[in-house]
């Protein structure tokens, strides 16, 4: 069997263990079936649910019909993430990492370890920028995406936005900078911050059209935050009224929940994101300061567009998945080039499935 080919590395990508990417995972889920598209560009159908009721119908008239929902579909031009690492002879005929200095490695044992090295490579790396394309796709209602060529400065933006109009439905805009809790000695009583009602509020956004809301997204700012207020400690130390719990836990590597609380009858977790991913050198974190994001699970779906390549042999391929990986190689100068591309988009399945505020604290960015 050639290792080389597309379809077995893509048989090798799928065997690998996959890099955490929680916002993706959760909140986009892929269907093999359905969310992988054998063309360029990918389908999105949005329907939208509404709250109507059904009748009162004297029994002698029988049931009343009522007209069926339609749906709207958008064409979307996906993300296009390429990627690729070459292997030169001069790399094989030295040792490898982790190889023992009486290795009998040879340099075509090296090139197949490599090649599995380097394929999860590239996976993880891609899989990063998925996480922030998922969480750009959020906090935005639709995402810019930056398609770069070799000069740095030409570059081409390839955009979705999932609303219409100027102003974003799902952003919410505190009228002041959030405050903590404050206590009055005389009537022994607290009086929630304004972040309180806040996130009520932007929680009956999505309950008043219907919108499930099951995580409270926050940047790890915003999670110390509420865990030093007065007013949530007290609460949660209340052991007549349940109005929460603390119990930490981790979720994945930088992902964890801290406490839930009690949103006038809806108890939700508070789930920090404290992850970051390397750009320039530099951490970036996946959600800035000052964010919150309010949502449920699978509020989107993960699409993907086919990847058209040209094999070694001349001819074109067109290949429907999630990472197509191509083997490149020339004779003379002897080297290879494993690449792996990517051509995903994420999509909400209703419009405004998730409710977001930013700079809460009113910092500058």
């Amino acid at each position: 069997m050639d290792i080389y080919s597309t379809y077995y590395m893509m048989a090798a990508l799928e065997e690998m263990p996959l890099e955490h990417n929680f916002f993706k995972q959760r909140y986009f889920p892929t269907n093999q079936a359905m969310d992988i598209f054998g063309t360029s560009f990918v389908l999105a159908d949005y329907k939208e649910n509404t709250l109507k009721r059904a009748p009162f119908v004297l029994p002698r008239v029988g049931a009343l019909p009522v007209g069926r929902e339609g749906f709207s579909t958008a064409t979307l031009e996906p993300a296009n993430i390429a990627i690729s690492k070459p292997l030169t002879v001069d790399q094989l005929n030295n040792r490898g990492f982790g190889e023992s200095l009486l290795s009998t490695a040879t340099p075509a044992d090296r090139a197949r370890r490599l090649l599995m090295g380097d394929l999860a490579d590239l996976n993880a790396r891609i899989s990063r920028t998925e996480e922030i394309l998922a969480v750009q796709t959020m906090l935005n209602n639709g995402c810019t995406m930056l398609h770069r060529t070799d000069d740095p400065d030409v570059y081409e933006e390839v955009g979705a936005k999932f609303y219409d109009g100027d102003n974003n439905p799902a952003e919410f805009t505190p009228a002041s900078n959030w405050t903590h809790s404050t206590y009055d000695s005389d009537d022994h009583a607290w009086t929630p911050g304004n972040w309180y009602e806040d996130m009520c509020s932007m929680i009956q956004m999505l309950t008043k059209k219907g919108r499930p809301v099951r995580d409270v997204l926050v940047s790890p700012d915003v999670g110390d935050f509420l865990m030093e207020d007065g007013w949530v400690l007290a609460m949660l130390d209340n052991r007549r009224v349940e109005m929460g719990h603390i119990a930490p836990q981790e979720i994945c590597e930088y992902m964890y929940q801290v406490c839930s609380i009690n949103f006038k009858g809806r108890v939700l977790p508070i789930i920090v994101d404290d992850g970051t991913y390397e750009e320039n050198g530099q951490d970036v974190p996946y959600l800035p300061n000052g964010t919150v994001i309010i949502t449920a699970p699978g509020c989107g779906r993960g699409l993907y567009g086919a990847v058209t390549q040209m094999t070694t042999s001349g001819q074109w391929e067109t290949v429907a998945g999630t990472r197509i990986p191509l083997h490149i190689f020339t004779v003379r100068p002897p080297a290879n080039e494993t690449q792996v591309t990517s051509r995903p988009l994420f999509v909400p399945n209703r419009p405004n499935p998730w409710v977001v505020a930013k700079n809460v604290f009113g910092e500058e960015e």
